[in-house]
């Protein structure tokens, strides 16, 4: 099969499986030599932030000369950003070649039982199989979803878990309250793997905190108070994470989104506890800070073009803090908000939060180009249910673009939110980074 095959192959196999197939991608695991046992495995769940702590750390351990391995979901634009070596994305020649070496396991092992595995279980059955052919050192995984039966957790002997925020999502698979799918995160925690854990709302705290004293496992929680945002001027946030005894940090962060202040810290408290089994000579401060300063995580408050951003918030949690991020960094700007938003999100909670800015002047709503859309319909009802502003709607992502665009009239911001696949489309059709375009 070409490339566009095999992704077009991949785009038709199932996108989930309740409990997470674990033990079948174990099986494959086994029959592909065990990859993920070939390096230092770092494994990152949550439900917000997970993709930006990933790439903080695996940027920070580049700079002390380790071989990293990246992978993350979903993709923005390809696929093949999901698997990275240095930052790299797998080309798509190597795509092809490590999906033909998985696939061929697949067949030989149906004669023992094991299933075709699921769209994210192939990518990541792929991952490893190139980490191990890469011969790198560290690989920073991020779980797909949940944690305690997720394929990602097919693993034995990580060297570090990592949990950033929990919230509500993925309610149908997850648990109905924040208990549960504390419960289901908590399931990456292992006996003998330090544990590195985000500030917690109280009862995620509760089932971690009580999940790491059972295993007695080193462990490392994080609380708000340890965070301080010294200054932000919109494009740039100087803050400071306290981390350990009288260890205080402080890093500039070149983004507005006040929420990657919480992720920074995170990453760094999880390299403190690494620093040692690195044995790097180099001075930890310096090294992890600028390796934080320097990161970008694509599609995070990042900005296309002059005042023009995009940001992957597809939950409460998420427009909480994109309106955070709004209202501390764009005080007094007129901000314009296109939005679209999946069906199976609480997107009726999102709107009740993103109406609270205050700088709010127009909302443009449009449709995600996915079978998970909600009804554009829907969606401009809720708006104009909680909120007297201006709403304009379109079933064309770009008409949306050019509708918020013009309603600025060159004063303020627009902002797109909502969904990661509403940003991967205007990243797709803006080439990532181009104005002319818009």
């Amino acid at each position: 099969m070409t490339y566009h095959e095999i992704v077009d192959y991949l785009y038709h196999l199932p996108r989930f499986t309740k409990g997470g197939h674990m033990e079948n991608v174990k099986k494959l695991e086994k029959a592909l030599g065990n990859p993920q046992d070939s390096f230092r495995y770092i494994h990152v769940a949550g439900t917000n932030g997970k993709g930006s702590v990933c790439a903080y750390i695996e940027h920070c351990l580049r700079l002390c000369h380790q071989k990293t391995g990246l992978f993350t979901s979903p993709h923005l634009v390809k696929v093949n950003e999901r698997i990275r070596i240095c930052g790299q994305e797998i080309s798509d020649e190597d795509f092809v070649r490590i999906f033909h070496v998985v696939e061929a396991a697949v067949w030989r092992e149906q004669d023992n039982g094991v299933e075709t595995p699921s769209f994210f279980e192939y990518i990541y059955l792929m991952a490893m199989v190139y980490f191990e052919e890469q011969n790198i050192d560290f690989g920073i995984i991020e779980a797909g979803m949940g944690g305690r039966t997720d394929f990602t957790n097919a693993v034995e002997h990580p060297v570090l878990a990592v949990i950033t925020a929990i919230g509500m999502d993925h309610v149908p698979l997850l648990g109905t309250n924040l208990e549960e799918i504390a419960r289901e995160k908590s399931g990456i925690i292992k006996a003998g793997v330090p544990l590195v854990c985000a500030p917690q709302k109280a009862e995620a705290f509760r089932v971690l905190s009580e999940r790491a004293g059972e295993l007695g496992v080193t462990s490392v929680f994080l609380e708000k108070k340890n965070i301080e945002i010294i200054s932000h001027n919109g494009k740039n946030i100087d803050f400071s994470v306290e981390c350990g005894y009288d260890d205080t940090y402080n890093i500039t962060l070149h983004t507005p989104a006040v929420y990657q202040c919480e992720n920074a810290a995170l990453a760094l408290a999880a390299l403190k506890l690494l620093w040692e089994n690195l044995r790097y000579p180099g001075d930890f401060e310096k090294i992890v800070t600028r390796g934080i300063s320097e990161t970008r995580w694509p599609g995070r408050m990042e900005e296309l073009a002059p005042d023009f951003y995009v940001d992957g918030a597809h939950n409460v949690d998420g427009a909480k803090a994109l309106a955070q991020t709004l209202r501390r960094g764009f005080a007094g700007q007129p901000i314009y908000l296109v939005f679209a938003v999946a069906g199976d999100k609480d997107y009726e909670e999102m709107i009740r939060e993103l109406v609270q800015i205050p700088e709010l002047k127009g909302v443009i709503v449009t449709e995600i180009e996915n079978g998970r859309r909600c009804a554009l319909d829907k969606v401009v009802n809720v708006f104009k249910k909680n909120w007297n502003g201006m709403v304009r709607s379109t079933y064309n992502i770009k008409e949306a673009v050019k509708i918020g665009l013009l309603m600025r009239q060159g004063q303020g911001i627009v902002c797109c939110a909502g969904s990661l696949y509403l940003v991967g489309s205007i990243k797709e059709f803006t080439g990532g980074n181009s104005d002319d375009k818009l």
